[in-house]
């Protein structure tokens, strides 16, 4: 998400800002190059114990094309008949080539995550498994999606503000409850509404201001103490929210914490203390030479 926040900075769903290092021509070029694929990828974990069911995840606009081509419902006998998937119905089938099976589960645009027609195919959840879906997938005529590349769709099609799009990101690697909630609370627009509450205010102060500069005479007198509070309410709003980002890192990053003392004084209770668990295995005391 860094680079994308070096070409666009997304203002409201249709106002985008390209900054002074990129054009108007590239910023474009960007979204157009992505609308115009259809992307695949394997989106749950690997690398891990296998789960019993994988998901490979297709998205733009020939996904329903591409997905015909490798998947026939079980409902259908005759193989020239094309599959026509009813958005948001899941179908359960075969992949063609090679044989398996799998529940396809479309979703057309724009209700979708990325607001694109977008396809899930589920298949049992080995390596192998999802890989060879994923490899149908391709040679079907999808491309290999770029890391978060479903997410920077929905930050380009408007399902998501850039801080959403970030807290998904937040939210994937999250590692302690905490910071899970931290990351759906930002998913759920709590910064972006206070940002779009703090935008909405400036524009209202500055609209008063150049209409007292326009037409002074016939207007009542400014009132600067009530400018005055509305700004300071809005700098208090801007450094809570300050505060709240850096506890948001913290989260994020967690902390080291070595507790030291001789042996047998008590560092495993208090670790358990802490933590309201038992952690016994994880002390060891040191060898001094």
């Amino acid at each position: 998400m860094r680079n994308l926040e070096k070409t666009l900075l997304l203002l409201k769903k249709d106002e985008r800002v390209v900054s002074p290092g990129n054009s108007s021509h590239e910023a474009e070029r960007v979204q157009n190059t992505t609308s115009a694929s259809t992307i695949a990828a394997i989106v749950t974990s690997l690398g891990g114990p296998p789960g019993a069911v994988g998901i490979v995840r297709l998205s733009g606009p020939s996904a329903v094309t591409i997905v015909a081509r490798v998947f026939r419902p079980a409902t259908i006998k005759n193989k020239k008949n094309s599959w026509r998937p009813i958005s948001h119905v899941v179908e359960y089938g075969v992949v063609l080539d090679p044989h398996g099976n799998v529940l396809a589960i479309p979703m057309l645009a724009p209700r979708s995550y990325t607001r694109e027609d977008v396809v899930e195919l589920q298949c049992h959840g080995s390596e192998v498994c999802l890989r060879r879906v994923l490899r149908a997938c391709l040679e079907a005529g999808a491309r290999l999606a770029d890391p978060g590349e479903f997410t920077l769709r929905a930050f380009l099609n408007g399902r998501l503000d850039l801080s959403q799009a970030e807290n998904v990101g937040r939210l994937v690697s999250a590692k302690s409850v905490a910071a899970a909630d931290a990351a759906l609370a930002g998913i759920q627009g709590g910064f972006s509404s206070l940002v779009k509450s703090l935008r909405t205010q400036c524009i209202e102060l500055l609209t008063e201001i150049e209409a007292r500069l326009d037409f002074d005479d016939e207007m009542p007198p400014l009132d600067l103490n009530l400018i005055m509070t509305k700004i300071h309410a809005m700098s208090q709003d801007v450094e809570d929210a300050l505060e709240t980002a850096n506890y948001d890192k913290l989260l994020q990053s967690g902390l080291q914490i070595a507790i030291v003392g001789r042996p047998n004084v008590g560092k495993s209770s208090l670790l358990n203390a802490w933590s309201k668990g038992e952690y016994d295995s994880f002390l060891r005391d040191a060898a001094w030479c």
